[in-house]
């Protein structure tokens, strides 16, 4: 379970960001050991929770996006309701499957997170970043 667990490598500047961050990988680990628990209740309800926690956290940032005019905002955006819609997929799948959530469907939840974080928010974050001092260092995101 380490390998699904918060990395500082992850924090991305920006606290309410970095806080949502942390719990989608929270409640990503909540259901991993909800899986190797065999406590299925659990897990089912630990995704429908993530898929709030994602439902907020990508309002968020594309509301964000949206202020500073982010170039690539509809490429991310499109990232974003991929990510959701294989998440629900994953949830309606736990549902029918009595197994529960498979191991195998947490490790690419987690990878597909990370791999997000590391390049695709860090795109945005350096566009920010850029906004910000062209703006005179007037913070204008959600800090």
């Amino acid at each position: 379970m380490k390998d699904l667990e918060w990395k500082d490598a992850y924090f991305v500047g920006i606290p309410a960001i970095d806080f949502q961050h942390r719990r989608i990988f929270d409640c990503i680990l909540s259901v991993a050991q909800g899986s190797t628990d065999d406590d299925r209740l659990r897990a089912e309800a630990e995704i429908i929770k993530l898929l709030g926690l994602l439902q907020d956290h990508f309002s968020l940032e594309e509301s964000m996006m949206q202020a500073l005019l982010y170039p690539d905002l509809e490429w991310h955006i499109e990232e974003h309701r991929q990510f959701h819609a294989n998440v629900h997929h994953l949830a309606q799948t736990s549902l029918k499957n009595k197994g529960g959530v498979q191991r195998e469907a947490i490790k690419i939840t987690h990878k597909w997170l990370t791999e997000h974080i590391m390049v695709s928010d860090r795109q945005y974050l350096d566009f920010f970043s850029n906004t910000t001092r062209k703006s005179g260092g007037k913070k204008t995101v959600a800090e």
